[in-house]
């Protein structure tokens, strides 16, 4: 899901032609390291004109969640669950602005 909608966040799609647009890839899987370095490695390449770097986030939109696999319960997804959700609001506890919008 995230990397259909990064191409339209990086566009004016989104935000507006005027809008420049910051781009943090974070997820707390270590698998994934390599594929976000890929994506990033794409939109460096593409080279969208709004993609700028800056400090502080204004917008951030949190996408996935840990899949509730065969046997497991459903208190078993929550804790996963939890436990990614609150490495991203650390993460944002960072590096949000004060007036960060956040939706998932």
């Amino acid at each position: 899901m995230g990397y259909a909608i990064l191409p339209m966040i990086a566009r004016v799609v989104m935000l507006g032609p005027d809008q420049p647009v910051t781009l943090h890839l974070f997820d707390n899987i270590e698998q994934v390291d390599e594929a976000l370095n890929g994506i990033k490695m794409e939109f460096i390449d593409v080279a969208f004109p709004l993609l700028k770097a800056c400090k502080d986030i204004n917008i951030a939109i949190m996408l996935g969640r840990f899949p509730q696999k065969e046997g497991m319960e459903r208190t078993d997804m929550m804790s996963k669950n939890v436990s990614m959700y609150m490495a991203q609001a650390s993460t944002l506890g960072k590096h949000a602005a004060a007036d960060c919008k956040v939706t998932s």
